[in-house]
């Protein structure tokens, strides 16, 4: 029974990060997608409407592709959907396991001088950056990857939709 103040009994979804896009092309059962890359929150549809844009300069939009599990077509405006908890687990291993490698080749070389340090510290961090390199490429199926979740309206232009 629920008091109304709680979240309802039951089985919760996990929390998942939303993003709008473009679908470009449909190809072998796949979409690729355009999304523009955003600074801040996101919030805003305006290029550079709060400022953020403006210290990331003027990046490209991010192609991607991914399976078209809703049957889309070129024009079509979709959200994309990762579970948080796999974003995170996802930028835990990008920056964690160069980091390990790093510190690991540093304190291997450090017993044979201050330069193998230093180098066996980059060729660790290299190793490992290979190393995830070929865990996110490797895998179809990675928990991270982005999926289509539903069918959107196409965004308004010309201001902001959160304060």
């Amino acid at each position: 029974m629920s008091d109304g103040m709680g979240p309802p009994p039951g089985r919760q979804e996990a929390p998942v990060v939303e993003r709008l896009v473009r679908v470009d092309a449909v190809e072998n059962g796949d979409a690729w997608v355009t999304a523009d890359r955003m600074g801040g929150c996101g919030g805003c549809p305006e290029k550079g409407g709060c400022g953020h844009a403006a210290l990331l300069g003027d990046m490209p939009p991010v192609r991607i592709r991914i399976e078209n599990r809703l049957g889309v077509r070129p024009g079509d405006w979709v959200m994309l959907g990762v579970p948080s908890a796999s974003l995170i687990g996802s930028a835990g291993l990008a920056y964690g396991l160069p980091l390990v490698g790093f510190l690991a080749g540093a304190i291997t070389g450090a017993e044979f001088g201050a330069g193998v340090a230093i180098a066996a510290g980059v060729g660790g961090l290299a190793l490992m950056a290979l190393a995830c390199r070929y865990v996110f490429t490797a895998r179809r199926g990675d928990p991270a990857r982005p999926v289509m979740l539903r069918l959107a309206p196409a965004p308004e232009r010309g201001g902001c939709s959160k304060p």
